[in-house]
């Protein structure tokens, strides 16, 4: 029955590694219940109740949707580790509040306790580590958004570690083809599109075509369509638990799967000309996205006309200046050829791509 078990209050939940948040119901219980099953420290309280010190402390927040709107209005401070629960069906409004809150998921019960109870698995023994993620947007076309997401899987691949490169964007004519990697066997976005709720590490890692270390998920240029929100937020949160660094190149006809990327990410970048038009149509795409420079800022693309100064450009977008980034030739030549971008340490994009990975790095330990 639904508080049978005495389940520590808000106050005490500073000493717990998971905080239940909502009321007293059968929600509530069976997610204890599950905690207690893996051996995880629980607490809970009313979204009523919920303070900064509280939602920061636990390893793990699981959030009842009856509460979704007040945890949404409290605008507290981004963080790793937050999902949603409903006992009904996760529709757009739901995964509106997901998106507002920076949930990493939205789980249906009973269907979903399976996945829940493995998420607590992880939190128990300390697996359920998440990597450092990325998110690009292009504040217009053709400023090299996707190019950028690409060089920063391969400058992450040439540093050793093990990178997933997502392309989101149906228009883009597929990442195989930045990667160089459009004849390489393997599942597209249109084999996943029906994916919700959780997938192994193992898929991605030992499912996803391979090409110069990196591990990516395309479109299909045969059938271009917009990746659904609970299919995107599956892989992605899939590939965060690989525990390595993850890329995903967003498209700005979809801006609710934007808006959550961006939220759940630990970086966001928007790529933008420093001209006139770029900037409009840049500050019109992060008003609709809800992006802060909290988490987020501008990569300028140098070279494109105008070259407005950086502060000028940052008032008018709404989000810092993290980068300005100049043509290369050898890049155009490269591009021309065929061969991915950032494959060359000494080069000024690689270079930079490693300094925009250690400040995703930086962000990462302060939302932890």
């Amino acid at each position: 029955m639904p508080g049978s078990r005495r389940d520590r209050p808000a106050g005490a939940a500073g000493s717990s590694r998971l905080l239940v948040v909502g009321p007293d119901s059968a929600v509530r219980e069976e997610v204890l219940r599950l905690a207690a099953a893996a051996g995880v420290p629980a607490g809970a309280c009313e979204g009523g109740d919920l303070s900064g010190s509280v939602w920061a402390g636990p390893d793990l927040v699981v959030i009842d949707s009856d509460c979704a709107a007040q945890v949404c209005a409290a605008q507290l401070a981004r963080r790793s580790g937050v999902l949603l629960v409903t006992t009904g069906r996760a529709g757009t409004e739901l995964w509106s509040a997901a998106v507002g809150m920076g949930a990493e998921q939205v789980l249906e019960l009973p269907a979903g306790q399976a996945w829940l109870g493995e998420r607590l698995s992880d939190v128990a023994t300390g697996s359920g580590q998440l990597g450092t993620l990325i998110a690009v947007i292009g504040g217009c076309g053709g400023v090299g958004a996707t190019t950028l997401a690409t060089a920063l899987a391969l400058t992450a691949a040439s540093s050793g570690q093990e990178p997933v490169l997502i392309g989101a964007d149906p228009w883009d004519g597929g990442i195989d083809l930045a990667l160089g990697a459009e004849d390489v066997p393997g599942p597209r976005w249109p084999d996943l599109a029906t994916v919700s709720g959780r997938l192994s590490s193992a898929a991605i890692l030992d499912g996803l075509p391979q090409a110069h270390g990196v591990r990516f998920l395309s479109a299909a240029r045969s059938h271009p369509s917009l990746v659904p929100l609970p299919a995107l937020s599956a892989v992605v949160t899939a590939a965060l638990r690989t525990g390595g660094p993850v890329v995903v190149d967003l498209p700005r006809g979809s801006p609710d799967s934007a808006r959550w990327v961006g939220g759940v990410a630990d970086l966001g970048l928007l790529v933008c000309s420093a001209t006139v038009p770029g900037a409009l149509a840049a500050r019109a795409l992060v008003a609709e996205l809800d992006w802060t420079p909290a988490n987020s800022g501008i990569v300028v693309r140098v070279g494109l006309g105008g070259d407005i100064e950086n502060d000028a450009l940052g008032s008018t977008v709404g989000l810092p200046v993290i980068l300005r980034l100049r043509e290369e030739a050898q890049l155009i030549r490269d591009s021309r050829e065929g061969a991915p971008p950032g494959r060359r340490r000494r080069s000024k994009v690689a270079k930079s791509c490693v300094m925009l990975w250690g400040l995703a790095a930086e962000r990462h330990l302060e939302a932890a």
